[in-house]
């Protein structure tokens, strides 16, 4: 089927980021913390993150960057044709023109039916309902017709198959989408120590300059990413890991099976959070194969 060929399968194992509430605080204007979210969203997009969880790094803390961060990196997984809909204008994402386009695969380019693989999936809104079906724009010539209990407004996944030069529709999981389908971003107004400990990841990887080397961590992080679910937390534009979780009252040990310096002998004084998650994520992607898939 096309999509074994032109996309690369999910991840076998589950990858999440957790990012400081804070991380924009080191950018005054708009526009730039729009451009910082965008290299952030397509180093999670490259490397196929599923998630990425917003944590509260600190009391005084911008509740609005920290929305604005979740918003942006949600504008960005959303497919082109779903966001008038979802997105209504307002000023905080009046930059998102200069955003990178993600192009992964639920983000489709075919906006007529006949343009069409035989078998494909995309995201859709339900925007009407006649009977018992109900009408999604999935980015088509106009909105696909499918069996199903749905209100106006629930955003669900679309499986369309061609038969005969017609189209049969119905309503998939994501779990049922064989290959990578984007990331969602959430807000959890939590310090960092309660969301780990509520997550469903099995492996929590910290990065910090105070870890041990990436040499010394090679075997168990090999061994980790191979066969767990990882939650790789990172730290904030002005504190690491270390001070966030001790002003909580925790050391890194406590809340990190595995704490690593990925980027040994920095050449700058410190390393910017979204430098980091390129950085970690490259290293992560390369360890989390065998080396005969690594092509």
């Amino acid at each position: 089927m096309y999509h074994s060929v032109k996309y690369p399968p999910r991840r076998p194992r589950k990858i999440g980021l957790a990012l400081p509430a804070s991380l924009l605080s080191d950018v005054a204007h708009l526009r730039d913390k729009t451009i910082k979210v965008g290299f952030i969203g397509r180093a999670c997009a490259i490397f196929r993150v599923e998630e990425v969880v917003v944590y509260k790094d600190r009391d005084d803390v911008d509740f609005k960057d920290a929305k604005l961060l979740v918003d942006l990196l949600n504008y960005m997984n959303c497919p082109q044709y779903l966001r008038k809909l979802l997105y209504p204008l307002k000023p905080e994402l009046r930059f998102v023109g200069i955003l990178p386009p993600l192009r992964t695969p639920n983000h489709p380019l075919e906006s007529k039916v006949s343009e069409l693989p035989a078998s494909s999936f995309r995201e859709g809104v339900v925007v009407g309902r006649r009977g018992s079906k109900v009408y999604v724009e999935v980015g088509l010539e106009e909105p696909i017709a499918v069996e199903a209990s749905l209100k106006r407004g629930d955003r669900v996944i679309i499986h369309l198959v061609k038969r005969d030069g017609k189209v049969e529709a119905t309503i998939s999981s994501l779990s049922e989408v064989p290959f990578y389908f984007g990331f969602k971003a959430k807000l959890e107004w939590s310090p960092l120590v309660k969301v780990v400990k509520t997550s469903n990841y099995s492996f929590i990887l910290a990065t910090s300059r105070l870890g041990i080397s990436l040499h010394e961590a090679l075997p168990k992080l090999k061994e980790h990413l191979s066969s767990h679910s990882t939650f790789i937390l990172f730290g904030s534009p002005k504190e690491g890991l270390a001070e966030i979780l001790r002003r909580e009252g925790f050391s890194l040990d406590e809340v990190a099976n595995l704490t690593v310096n990925f980027i040994p002998h920095q050449g700058v004084e410190t390393v910017r959070t979204e430098e980091a998650v390129l950085s970690v994520l490259s290293i992560v992607n390369w360890l989390s194969y065998p080396l005969e898939d690594r092509v």
